[in-house]
Protein backbone atom coordinates (compact mmCIF):
# COMPACT_ATOMS: atom_id res chain seq x y z
CA UNK A 1 0.00 0.00 0.00
CA UNK A 2 1.44 3.41 -0.91
CA UNK A 3 1.80 6.16 1.70
CA UNK A 4 -1.27 8.10 0.55
CA UNK A 5 -3.55 5.06 0.60
CA UNK A 6 -2.17 3.98 3.96
CA UNK A 7 -2.79 7.46 5.36
CA UNK A 8 -6.35 7.42 4.00
CA UNK A 9 -7.01 3.97 5.49
CA UNK A 10 -5.73 5.12 8.89
CA UNK A 11 -7.91 8.25 8.87
CA UNK A 12 -11.03 6.36 7.78
CA UNK A 13 -10.30 3.66 10.36
CA UNK A 14 -10.05 6.28 13.12
CA UNK A 15 -13.33 7.84 11.97
CA UNK A 16 -15.05 4.45 11.95
CA UNK A 17 -13.81 3.59 15.45
CA UNK A 18 -14.89 6.97 16.81
CA UNK A 19 -18.31 6.59 15.24
CA UNK A 20 -18.73 3.15 16.81
CA UNK A 21 -17.77 4.45 20.27
CA UNK A 22 -20.06 7.46 20.11
CA UNK A 23 -23.04 5.61 18.62
CA UNK A 24 -22.78 3.01 21.36
CA UNK A 25 -22.95 5.74 24.03
CA UNK A 26 -25.19 8.32 22.37
CA UNK A 27 -27.01 6.71 19.45
CA UNK A 28 -27.08 7.92 15.85
CA UNK A 29 -28.85 11.21 16.52
CA UNK A 30 -26.61 12.08 19.46
CA UNK A 31 -23.40 11.64 17.47
CA UNK A 32 -22.89 14.69 15.20
CA UNK A 33 -20.16 14.72 12.57
CA UNK A 34 -18.28 17.46 14.44
CA UNK A 35 -18.03 15.31 17.57
CA UNK A 36 -17.02 12.24 15.56
CA UNK A 37 -14.25 14.27 13.91
CA UNK A 38 -13.05 15.61 17.25
CA UNK A 39 -13.03 12.14 18.81
CA UNK A 40 -11.13 10.75 15.81
CA UNK A 41 -8.56 13.54 15.99
CA UNK A 42 -9.33 14.94 12.54
CA UNK A 43 -10.74 18.24 11.31
CA UNK A 44 -14.44 18.38 10.52
CA UNK A 45 -13.51 19.23 6.95
CA UNK A 46 -11.45 16.05 6.75
CA UNK A 47 -14.37 13.83 7.66
CA UNK A 48 -16.42 15.43 4.88
CA UNK A 49 -13.53 14.78 2.50
CA UNK A 50 -14.03 11.05 3.02
CA UNK A 51 -17.80 11.01 3.56
CA UNK A 52 -20.16 13.48 1.89
CA UNK A 53 -22.73 13.17 4.67
CA UNK A 54 -23.43 11.43 7.96
CA UNK A 55 -25.74 9.03 6.14
CA UNK A 56 -22.89 7.98 3.84
CA UNK A 57 -20.59 7.52 6.85
CA UNK A 58 -23.13 5.27 8.60
CA UNK A 59 -23.73 3.18 5.46
CA UNK A 60 -20.00 2.76 4.83
CA UNK A 61 -19.44 1.86 8.48
CA UNK A 62 -22.18 -0.77 8.21
CA UNK A 63 -20.42 -2.34 5.22
CA UNK A 64 -17.11 -2.20 7.09
CA UNK A 65 -18.65 -3.95 10.11
CA UNK A 66 -20.25 -6.60 7.91
CA UNK A 67 -16.82 -7.37 6.46
CA UNK A 68 -15.27 -7.64 9.93
CA UNK A 69 -18.09 -9.87 11.17
CA UNK A 70 -17.83 -12.15 8.14
CA UNK A 71 -14.07 -12.54 8.60
CA UNK A 72 -14.54 -13.33 12.28
CA UNK A 73 -17.20 -15.96 11.63
CA UNK A 74 -15.84 -17.80 8.61
CA UNK A 75 -12.20 -18.64 9.22
CA UNK A 76 -10.23 -20.32 6.44
CA UNK A 77 -8.61 -22.78 8.84
CA UNK A 78 -12.05 -24.12 9.83
CA UNK A 79 -13.42 -24.72 6.33
CA UNK A 80 -12.36 -28.38 6.38
CA UNK A 81 -14.14 -29.12 9.67
CA UNK A 82 -17.08 -31.57 9.58
CA UNK A 83 -20.32 -29.60 9.29
CA UNK A 84 -21.44 -29.95 12.96
CA UNK A 85 -18.02 -28.85 14.22
CA UNK A 86 -17.96 -25.93 11.82
CA UNK A 87 -21.43 -24.84 12.94
CA UNK A 88 -20.21 -24.76 16.54
CA UNK A 89 -17.01 -22.92 15.57
CA UNK A 90 -18.87 -20.24 13.59
CA UNK A 91 -21.34 -19.64 16.43
CA UNK A 92 -18.58 -19.36 19.04
CA UNK A 93 -16.47 -17.17 16.71
CA UNK A 94 -19.28 -14.66 16.43
CA UNK A 95 -20.04 -14.65 20.17
CA UNK A 96 -16.36 -14.02 20.93
CA UNK A 97 -16.20 -11.25 18.34
CA UNK A 98 -19.19 -9.45 19.84
CA UNK A 99 -17.80 -9.87 23.37
CA UNK A 100 -14.50 -8.36 22.24
CA UNK A 101 -16.18 -5.61 20.21
CA UNK A 102 -19.48 -4.74 21.95
CA UNK A 103 -19.54 -1.43 20.09
CA UNK A 104 -19.99 -3.33 16.80
CA UNK A 105 -22.90 -5.32 18.23
CA UNK A 106 -24.49 -2.12 19.55
CA UNK A 107 -24.04 -0.42 16.18
CA UNK A 108 -25.55 -3.33 14.24
CA UNK A 109 -28.57 -3.56 16.54
CA UNK A 110 -29.22 0.17 16.29
CA UNK A 111 -28.66 0.08 12.55
CA UNK A 112 -31.28 -2.60 11.91
CA UNK A 113 -33.77 -0.70 14.07
CA UNK A 114 -33.31 2.46 11.99
CA UNK A 115 -34.29 3.70 8.52
CA UNK A 116 -30.74 2.91 7.41
CA UNK A 117 -31.68 -0.77 7.23
CA UNK A 118 -34.13 -0.07 4.41
CA UNK A 119 -31.52 2.03 2.62
CA UNK A 120 -28.96 -0.78 2.55
CA UNK A 121 -31.65 -3.24 1.49
CA UNK A 122 -32.43 -1.04 -1.50
CA UNK A 123 -28.74 -0.63 -2.35
CA UNK A 124 -28.08 -4.35 -1.80
CA UNK A 125 -25.23 -3.50 0.57
CA UNK A 126 -23.53 -6.00 2.83
CA UNK A 127 -25.11 -9.09 1.30
CA UNK A 128 -21.86 -11.05 1.10
CA UNK A 129 -21.87 -11.98 4.77
CA UNK A 130 -25.61 -12.65 4.69
CA UNK A 131 -25.22 -14.85 1.62
CA UNK A 132 -22.32 -16.71 3.22
CA UNK A 133 -24.42 -17.44 6.30
CA UNK A 134 -27.44 -18.43 4.20
CA UNK A 135 -25.28 -20.62 1.99
CA UNK A 136 -23.78 -22.33 5.02
CA UNK A 137 -27.21 -23.08 6.47
CA UNK A 138 -28.51 -24.22 3.09
CA UNK A 139 -25.54 -26.56 2.80
CA UNK A 140 -26.54 -28.07 6.13
CA UNK A 141 -30.05 -28.66 4.80
CA UNK A 142 -28.83 -30.07 1.48
CA UNK A 143 -26.45 -32.49 3.20
CA UNK A 144 -29.19 -33.41 5.71
CA UNK A 145 -27.32 -32.19 8.75
CA UNK A 146 -30.09 -29.82 9.83
CA UNK A 147 -33.87 -29.59 9.55
CA UNK A 148 -35.31 -28.34 6.25
CA UNK A 149 -36.59 -25.11 7.79
CA UNK A 150 -36.84 -21.66 6.24
CA UNK A 151 -33.38 -20.05 6.15
CA UNK A 152 -34.78 -16.94 7.82
CA UNK A 153 -35.93 -19.01 10.80
CA UNK A 154 -32.56 -20.74 11.08
CA UNK A 155 -30.69 -17.42 10.77
CA UNK A 156 -32.86 -15.82 13.45
CA UNK A 157 -32.20 -18.72 15.85
CA UNK A 158 -28.47 -18.55 15.13
CA UNK A 159 -27.99 -14.77 15.33
CA UNK A 160 -30.50 -14.26 18.13
CA UNK A 161 -28.75 -16.66 20.49
CA UNK A 162 -25.34 -15.24 19.56
CA UNK A 163 -26.33 -11.68 20.42
CA UNK A 164 -28.16 -12.69 23.61
CA UNK A 165 -25.14 -14.68 24.82
CA UNK A 166 -22.66 -11.90 24.01
CA UNK A 167 -24.81 -9.24 25.70
CA UNK A 168 -25.32 -11.29 28.88
CA UNK A 169 -21.55 -11.75 29.11
CA UNK A 170 -20.72 -8.11 28.34
CA UNK A 171 -23.34 -6.79 30.74
CA UNK A 172 -21.93 -8.93 33.53
CA UNK A 173 -25.04 -11.06 33.99
CA UNK A 174 -23.12 -14.28 33.33
CA UNK A 175 -19.53 -15.04 32.41
CA UNK A 176 -19.47 -17.42 29.47
CA UNK A 177 -16.29 -19.47 29.24
CA UNK A 178 -15.39 -22.03 26.58
CA UNK A 179 -17.29 -24.80 28.36
CA UNK A 180 -20.51 -22.83 28.85
CA UNK A 181 -20.39 -21.54 25.27
CA UNK A 182 -20.16 -25.11 24.05
CA UNK A 183 -23.14 -26.03 26.23
CA UNK A 184 -25.10 -23.12 24.81
CA UNK A 185 -24.37 -23.83 21.15
CA UNK A 186 -25.12 -27.53 21.75
CA UNK A 187 -28.65 -26.53 22.74
CA UNK A 188 -28.99 -24.65 19.44
CA UNK A 189 -27.50 -27.48 17.43
CA UNK A 190 -29.67 -30.13 19.08
CA UNK A 191 -32.73 -28.04 18.24
CA UNK A 192 -32.02 -27.80 14.52
CA UNK A 193 -30.07 -30.95 13.63
CA UNK A 194 -31.83 -33.37 11.31
CA UNK A 195 -31.65 -36.34 13.70
CA UNK A 196 -33.87 -34.67 16.28
CA UNK A 197 -36.32 -33.72 13.52
CA UNK A 198 -36.54 -37.32 12.35
CA UNK A 199 -36.97 -38.55 15.93
CA UNK A 200 -39.82 -36.14 16.56
CA UNK A 201 -41.55 -37.24 13.35
CA UNK A 202 -41.60 -40.81 14.58
CA UNK A 203 -42.90 -40.10 18.06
Amino acid sequence: MNVQLEHTAEKKGAIFESTLRLVMKQGFHGSPMSQIAQDAGVATGTIYHYFSSKDELIIELFKHCKHRIGNAMFKTAEQSFPYPERFVAIWINLVNFYIEYPEVLSFMEQFFSSPYAEAVHERNCGVQMQNEMSNFLQLGIDEEHIKPLDINILSAAFIGTVTATAKRHTNGHYSFDESSMNEMVTIIWDGIKKESFQTEQHV
